[in-house]
């Protein structure tokens, strides 16, 4: 599958070390997916592809952190015409995968500093089921 990909946005990152024991969090990351338009309603654009706003929003919580936030991108399917639930499985997790990628990097990036030592690699499995 043909995409034309924009870039990455981490429209947010927030990392707390400071996880009251009696707090309650329940883990997620999801994937959340919006058909868009381009503003000025370009047709040509539009025959190309259909246009969607893919966003990874997080929640996690770890030994001695938690993370949440939001990784976004706007990405082309190049002749690709249908809903997104039409896509294989595959194609969602290579559509997906960079965002994903983000969220890993950056909380390896930034418990390095924060706690001086080798960062936290994050390791995530997809979850086919809804």
């Amino acid at each position: 599958m043909d995409i034309v990909t924009n870039k990455i946005v981490v429209e947010k990152y927030n990392f707390e070390t400071t996880v009251e024991a009696n707090e309650q969090f329940e883990n997620k990351i999801e994937l959340e997916v919006h058909e868009v338009e381009p503003v000025d309603g370009n047709v040509e654009l539009m025959s190309k592809g259909k246009i969607f706003k893919v966003t990874i929003p997080f929640l996690l919580v770890l030994e001695n952190f938690r993370i949440d936030g939001r990784i976004s991108r706007i990405i082309q399917l190049k002749d690709f015409f249908g809903d997104f639930s039409d896509l294989e499985a595959v194609d969602v997790e290579g559509i997906s995968n960079p965002l994903i990628d983000y969220i890993k990097r950056l909380t390896y990036d930034v418990t390095e500093i924060a706690f001086d030592e080798p960062g936290i690699s994050l390791d995530f499995n997809a979850n086919h089921n809804g």
